[in-house]
C-alpha cells in the first residue's frame, strides 16, 4: 500500500477493492445523506426557534443544506466506487461543518457549542468508515473555517479551550481512521488471497477427480476417496469382452510412431463412446486390444445383451461402410464370475481377474476376424435376442473344447428394444 494514501500500488487491485467497498458501503451512504437531508429540513425551523435567526434565513440555510444531502444522496446512482462515494460525503461533511461554524458564529454562541457540533461530523467519519485521505481533506477544511471564526470573534470568552478540542478530535479521529483503513486492506486482501488459493486448489482439485476418473470406475473413484483400502470385490455375473486388432503389426510398420499413436487414440476414443453409451465398464488397453466390461463394478441386469451388442458396434465401426474402414477386429466374449478391484499404490488401475477373463481372451484368440466369438455360457443369456452360427468344439488353450458360436446379428428386434433398462 501506498505509504500515505493507503491505496494499493497495483491500479487493478485498487479498482477492485473500490468497486468491492462501494458496494457493501452505498447502502450506508445512501442512510447518511438521506438523514442530512431529513435533519438539515427539520433544522429549518428548529433554528430560528432557538436562535436569533429569522425564519427566512433559517429556511433558507436549512433548504440549502437540505439540497445538498438530497444531490448527494441522488448522485449515490452514479457513485459506484467508494472513492466517489466518499468525495461526496466529504463534501458534504465539509459543507456542514462550515455552516455550523457560521451560524453560531453569527449567533455569538460559537464558545463549545460549534465545537461539540462538529463532533459529530468526526463520529460520522468513524461510523461511516471514512477513507483517511478524505477525511484529511475534510477535517483541513472544517479547521480553516474554525481558524477563520477564531479570528474573527469578538466576544468575552477565549476560543482555545475550544480549538484545543478540536486539533485533539482531528488528530485522534485522523489516526483512529487511518489505522481502521489500513486493517480493512489488509483483511480485504488476505482474504481476496484466500479465495483465489481456494479457487486454485479446488481447480487442481477438480482436475485430479478428472483424472482419476478417467482411471477408474466413477464407484471406485468415490470409494478410494473415501479411504476404502484394498479395494476387492467378487461379481457373481459379469460378462467380459476382449477385442484385438488383425493384421496391425504390419499396418503399424508403415506409419510413423505419431500416426499409430493417433489412428489407436481415434479408434479407442470411439470405442470408449460406445461403451459409455451402453453402460458398461472400460476396463483397459494393451497395446492394441482392447477390454470391456458389463456387471462390474456394480452390478448391471442385462449386462451379457449389452456387452454383445457393444461387440456388434464396434465390428460395425472397423467394416467398410464404418470410420475405420481400414481396420479389422477379432472379438471374444464370455460371461460368468469373476473379481475386480484397485491395482497398485502410486498408478491406480482398476483390473478384473479370473476364469471368466481367461476364457474370454481365448474365445478372442482362436476367433476369426470381424466375427464375434462367444461362449455357450453367454449365448445361454441371449436366447432369442441375437442370432448365433453354431461353430462346434472349439479347443482353448488351459481349458480344452467348448461349446462356441459367432454372433449372426440382432434378432427380430431392435437392439434398443433388446437392452435392459437399469
Amino acid at each position: 500500500m501506498h505509504e500515505f494514501t493507503l491505496r494499493f500500488l497495483d491500479p487493478e487491485l485498487e479498482a477492485r477493492y473500490q468497486v468491492e467497498e462501494g458496494e457493501a458501503g452505498l447502502a450506508g451512504y445512501r442512510l447518511i445523506t438521506g438523514a442530512t437531508t431529513i435533519l438539515w429540513a427539520i433544522a429549518a425551523v428548529v433554528l430560528p426557534l432557538g436562535m436569533e435567526m429569522s425564519s427566512s434565513l433559517g429556511l433558507t440555510v436549512g433548504g440549502l443544506m437540505a439540497t445538498a444531502g438530497l444531490v448527494c444522496l441522488v448522485a449515490s446512482r452514479r457513485a459506484p466506487t467508494m472513492n466517489a462515494q466518499h468525495t461526496l460525503a466529504s463534501a458534504l461533511t465539509s459543507a456542514n461543518g462550515l455552516v455550523i461554524l457560521a451560524l453560531f458564529e453569527a449567533a455569538g454562541a460559537i464558545e463549545g457549542y460549534a465545537v461539540g457540533a462538529i463532533m459529530l461530523l468526526f463520529l460520522f467519519g468513524f461510523v461511516s468508515r471514512t477513507r483517511f485521505v478524505h477525511a484529511a481533506v475534510r477535517t483541513f477544511i472544517i479547521a480553516l473555517g474554525l481558524a477563520f471564526a477564531v479570528v474573527v470573534y469578538d466576544g468575552e470568552r477565549s476560543l482555545l479551550v475550544d480549538s484545543f478540542i478540536f486539533s485533539a478530535a482531528s488528530i485522534g479521529s485522523l489516526l483512529g481512521l487511518r489505522l481502521i483503513e489500513r486493517n480493512r486492506r489488509r483483511v480485504w486482501h488476505q482474504r481476496l488471497v484466500i479465495e483465489e488459493q481456494t479457487a486454485v486448489i479446488e481447480a487442481e482439485q477438480a482436475q485430479s477427480e478428472r483424472l482419476l476418473l478417467n482411471v477408474l470406475p466413477a464407484s471406485i473413484s468415490r470409494r478410494l476417496k473415501n479411504g476404502e483400502s484394498p479395494i476387492a470385490d467378487k461379481f457373481p455375473s459379469v460378462s467380459v469382452l476382449f477385442a484385438d486388432l488383425v493384421g496391425f503389426t504390419p499396418l503399424s510398420s508403415t506409419l510413423t510412431a505419431g500416426e499409430v499413436i493417433s489412428l489407436l487414440s481415434r479408434l479407442f476414443s470411439h470405442f470408449d463412446d460406445l461403451v459409455i453409451e451402453r453402460g458398461l465398464e472400460k476396463i483397459k488397453t494393451i497395446g492394441d486390444a482392447y477390454m470391456a466390461a458389463g456387471g462390474l463394478p456394480e452390478p448391471l441386469a442385462g449386462h451379457a445383451d449389452l456387452v454383445v451388442d457393444l461387440a456388434l458396434a464396434m465390428i460395425d465401426a472397423t467394416s467398410p461402410t464404418g470410420p475405420f474402414p481400414d481396420l479389422t477386429i477379432r472379438i471374444g466374449v464370455h460371461s460368468g464370475a469373476a473379481a475386480g478391484g484397485v491395482i497398485g499404490a502410486r498408478r491406480f488401475a482398476y483390473d478384473v481377474w479370473g476364469d471368466t477373463v481367461n476364457v474370454a481372451a481365448r474365445l478372442e484368440q482362436t476367433g476369426m476376424a470381424g466375427r464375434v466369438h462367444v461362449s455357450e455360457a453367454t449365448r445361454q443369456q441371449l436366447q432369442g435376442l441375437f442370432r448365433f452360427e453354431a461353430r462346434g468344439p472349439t479347443e482353448l488353450k488351459g481349458k480344452g473344447e467348448m461349446e462356441t458360436y459367432f454372433v449372426v446379428d440382432h434378432s427380430n428386434r431392435s437392439p434398443r428394444e433388446n437392452e435392459i433398462k437399469v
